[in-house]
């Protein structure tokens, strides 16, 4: 059951059979009310014959500075019927988030709630965010969000300093396999200024498959009571966005059927992630959850959004490899 079930759950542990070259990570996004404090916690695995891990990673999006906490394989468990993993003293799950850390320079604790979460809306052959993709088997890389948006409740403090998470916002995205693509574009915001609820997650990404590879997109929108999927996996496209994208900024227009969606995001203040090359960790990416983000929304030529997203994740990494 758990091998059959785990396909429709992305958030619960997919890698129970592997013994090599694999990787396993959930992304946290943690937003105080105020927007003054910005942080990404980072569970998972890193599976190897030569030597396997446990890790936690936090970065701290104002700051722009990362740490990478270290555990034995022997810390790690995880639930089969639901998604719930524990690294150590630290519980991880679709509803809450316990953290209790010490390493060298710095102290780490929260106990936060996740209220109201919202999530990416599924069915029997598209169970998430990869649709029928996600039955294709050997692909690099695969992808999944747990809660487009939800409530925080409670604190997250660091070397002693309290952060209150009350009334704030939280988001919820993973990514398994081997290794992340040669070239990718990465963006999410739940912060915006004139619409409540109101999500976006955009992922673009050279993805190899059997010798040969293609260009492929994921994007959900959480605009109110609608929910839009504009994905490589129904019929939608981007248009050519080759002078428009650097590795500071992004212009990408994504049109399907009589939508059209516009996204613009430049760079702030980034940190560096350790990041998987064969389920080890050994590649750094730097990462800004700190962007800013426009996006305009046109149904039938008509203008039905127009809003600002704020403390936005954004990755750019070698763009120039993205085909349209």
């Amino acid at each position: 059951m758990y091998r059959i079930q785990r396909l429709w759950r992305p958030g619960i542990f997919q890698g129970a059979a592997r013994k090599d070259d694999y990787f396993e990570g959930w992304y946290f996004k943690l937003v105080d009310p105020g927007l003054e404090n910005i942080f990404a916690v980072i569970p998972g695995v890193s599976i190897k014959k030569t030597g396997s891990h446990a890790f936690i990673q936090l970065l701290d999006g104002k700051r722009a500075a990362s740490s990478y906490f270290r555990f034995p394989m022997k810390d790690f468990s995880y639930r089969k019927d639901r998604f719930r993993i524990s690294i150590g003293k630290n519980i991880f799950s679709a509803s809450r988030m316990n953290l209790d850390l010490i390493h060298e320079d710095i102290s780490l604790k929260a106990d936060i709630m996740f209220k109201d979460c919202r999530v990416w809306p599924g069915n029997l052959i598209s169970p998430g965010a990869m649709g029928w993709y996600s039955f294709v088997p050997f692909m690099e890389c695969y992808h999944g969000v747990i809660s487009m948006d939800h409530r925080l409740e409670g604190f997250l403090e660091t070397n002693g300093h309290v952060t209150g998470l009350d009334g704030g916002k939280g988001y919820i995205e993973k990514d398994w396999g081997s290794s992340f693509p040669e070239g990718w574009i990465w963006l999410q915001s739940n912060n915006f200024d004139d619409n409540d609820p109101c999500s976006l997650m955009l992922s673009v990404a050279k993805i190899p498959w059997r010798g040969r590879s293609f260009t492929g997109f994921i994007c959900g929108l959480l605009y109110g009571d609608d929910f839009y999927i504009m994905a490589t996996y129904n019929g939608a496209v981007i248009e050519n966005t080759h002078d428009r994208v650097d590795c500071d900024r992004i212009k990408i227009i994504i049109s399907r059927k009589d939508l059209k969606l516009e996204v613009e995001g430049r760079k702030n203040k980034s940190g560096e992630l350790a990041s998987p090359v064969m389920g080890a960790m050994e590649g750094r990416i730097t990462e800004s959850i700190d962007s800013v983000l426009r996006i305009r929304l046109w149904r039938k030529n008509r203008l039905i959004m127009d809003d600002r997203g704020r403390c936005a994740g954004l990755e750019i990494v070698n763009p120039e490899l993205l085909e349209y």
